[in-house]
């Protein structure tokens, strides 16, 4: 005959798992301070890349965003600020991210014009042009 044991300590670990479940669910929301610093930041480096003037449509969403996550912290809604702040910093960064390309876009189309010029004042005056050998 077969006898069966069951240990009182096996039923522990159970409960402890149901009775973690139980109170994470009632634990409060921290405040997501650190997201909204890096939201912040992100928004501050998209202003510094000149997002209001290439990127403004995913700079306004971003600067909405932050203005709805501040009054969300304001109502200790940590739940709502946290959502909002990850939202936040991606459209930021979007922005920062266009904004960059977008200039340097336009930086690279000037260069191409002034070469352009160039071309074309060596074509009007050959004899101007100096040999490098003489």
């Amino acid at each position: 005959m077969v006898v069966k044991r069951t240990s009182k300590h096996l039923a522990a670990p159970g409960l402890m798992v149901a009775l973690l479940a139980t109170l994470s669910g009632c634990a409060s929301v921290v405040a997501p301070s650190e997201q909204v610093e890096l939201t912040r930041n992100a928004v501050s480096r998209a202003v510094t890349a000149d997002a209001t003037q290439f990127a403004p449509v995913e700079m306004q969403s971003a600067q909405s965003k932050l203005n709805l996550l501040e009054r969300a912290l304001g109502q200790e809604d940590f739940t709502q600020a946290r959502l909002l702040a990850e939202q936040a910093e991606a459209d930021a960064n979007l922005a920062e991210r266009k904004a960059r390309a977008l200039r340097a876009k336009q930086q690279l189309t000037e260069a191409q014009q002034g070469i352009e010029v160039l071309k074309q004042e060596m074509l009007q005056a050959p004899d101007a042009i100096v040999p490098l050998s003489q």
